[in-house]
């Protein structure tokens, strides 16, 4: 169905009319900085170093209907690149147009003459997104420093963050690949994973990160549990302990170990003894119990 026009400028290229118009405007295709027109779509590179890594179909389609009805809204942001442009931000509104059969595309030109600069906007306007994932916000922010050149004190002040968050960002690309996966994969948050990282090994990230999803604990929850694995533990003697002691001392290391709790045992005289095993709260004490009867 026919649309009104929606008048010159900008709002001339949200409507249907505006694309077909635009497809006649030569003199679009060479658009200085500053300026706000039509682009072709084929002259628009995709950013190498964006961010986000995964775009839902289901929400590309729904774009792509939304386009198709009303027109593009906000234009893209692109930088001259050679005899074409750089995408510095807009990419699924980019992959949209195209689906949608369109050629050209409302798009506002930056300045950024050096491809180090290039690659800067496009990294620090891409992270500002609040859809991105923890980690493609921490593959950003470590382009920034390995690519970029930057310190983390820098890369702080350009995207506006605190150093200590910057920091906490990065650090998550040090747990294991399976992990990383399940925070694109939003099974657990950012806030669980810096639980995580507190864990001295990778075996027991991984532990407590299958305890995480299977029983769906909470951030609180997985603090917790981090912080009393450990708590309590026996300090090392200066002597050397006595065998059984030593292999009492193990058998609570274990049992700590595989409860992800605070285990002791006590023997007692006779070759008896008792087991002490403490939980912290009824979901505690659940989990525990599904634990001992796996």
């Amino acid at each position: 169905m026919s649309k009104q026009a929606l008048g010159r400028g900008l709002k001339a290229l949200i409507s249907e009319e505006g694309f077909a118009a635009a497809e006649k405007a030569e003199e679009t295709e060479k658009m200085q900085e500053g300026a706000i027109g039509s682009l072709p779509v084929e002259k628009i590179k995709v950013n190498p170093f964006q961010p986000r890594q995964e775009f839902e179909a289901t929400a590309l389609d729904e774009l792509r209907n939304s386009i198709i009805e009303n027109g593009v809204i906000q234009p893209v942001t692109v930088c001259r690149d050679g005899d074409g442009y750089l995408l510095i931000s807009g990419e699924r509104r980019l992959r949209a147009v195209k689906s949608a059969g369109f050629k050209f595309i409302p798009a506002y030109v930056i300045e950024a003459r050096e491809d180090a600069s290039k690659l800067e906007m496009a990294l620090i306007e891409n992270i500002q997104r609040e859809d991105l994932n923890a980690i493609e916000i921490a593959l950003a922010l470590r382009s920034l420093v390995t690519k970029c050149n930057l310190t983390q004190d820098e890369v702080a002040q350009k995207v506006g963050k605190n150093r200590s968050t910057v920091a906490n960002f990065l650090r998550l690309l040090k747990l294991p690949r399976q992990i990383q996966d399940s925070i694109r994969a939003r099974e657990i948050s950012s806030g669980h994973a810096r639980a995580l990282i507190n864990l001295p090994n990778e075996h027991l990230q991984l532990k407590v990160w299958r305890q995480i999803v299977s029983h769906q604990l909470s951030v609180r929850q997985t603090e917790s549990l981090v912080n009393n694995m450990f708590k309590d533990k026996p300090k090392p003697s200066a002597t050397a302990p006595e065998p059984r002691a030593a292999q009492i001392g193990q058998i609570e290391s274990q049992l700590r170990e595989r409860l992800a709790t605070k285990v002791s045992l006590v023997e007692k005289k006779g070759g008896q003894g008792e087991i002490h095993i403490k939980y912290f709260s009824g979901e505690d004490l659940d989990r525990i119990l599904d634990l001992i009867g796996q």
